[in-house]
């Protein structure tokens, strides 16, 4: 990782922080958190405590900690295992995604992200074939962090927090 990723990397988590999202460090191209995470499922690490893990970690990967502690909820959308044909049924039968906060991951999939709703909405794996649903006592890796596979997940053009509004 170069000094100019590991910038990047801690400005995109301060800008989370600064959103009000739960943040918490993940090991380097992996998906696994490097600190015990479950108390920031309730109250979120300030900016100093997300700076001072940034830069202890510099190559670390940015979580955001999913539920009503960030006010997001987060369809993980896997087309490796069907979620593309899963979420065109849904389309079909519901109408098409309201326009969102979007990230590309690295393994080719998505995470759309919502509003959370206000009362308990938990994790779901399997909500339909190939997508997940993370809520309360989940959490998500965010751009600009770096996937087992070599890859950047990315916001989709247009789709970054700064772009459009959470649905």
């Amino acid at each position: 990782m170069t000094d100019a990723d590991a910038g990047a990397t801690l400005a995109a988590a301060v800008a989370y922080v600064r959103r009000g999202w739960s943040v918490i460090p993940i090991r380097a191209g992996e998906k696994r958190p490097l600190v015990a995470w479950q108390p920031y499922q309730h109250l979120a690490a300030g900016e100093a405590q997300v700076r001072d893990w940034f830069r202890r970690w510099p190559a670390a990967n940015v979580g955001i900690v999913t539920g009503a502690v960030s006010g997001l909820v987060v369809l993980d959308i896997d087309p490796g295992h069907g979620g593309a044909d899963s979420l065109a049924r849904l389309a079909r039968r519901h109408g098409a995604l309201p326009r969102t906060i979007e990230a590309s991951t690295g393994g080719g999939g998505r995470h759309v992200y919502c509003a959370h709703p206000g009362r308990h909405l938990g994790n779901r794996a399997g909500l339909l074939p190939g997508i997940d649903l993370r809520g309360d006592g989940g959490m998500v890796v965010a751009p600009p962090s770096l996937h087992p596979s070599g890859r950047r997940y990315a916001w989709r053009p247009g789709q970054a927090p700064d772009d459009v509004v959470l649905a």
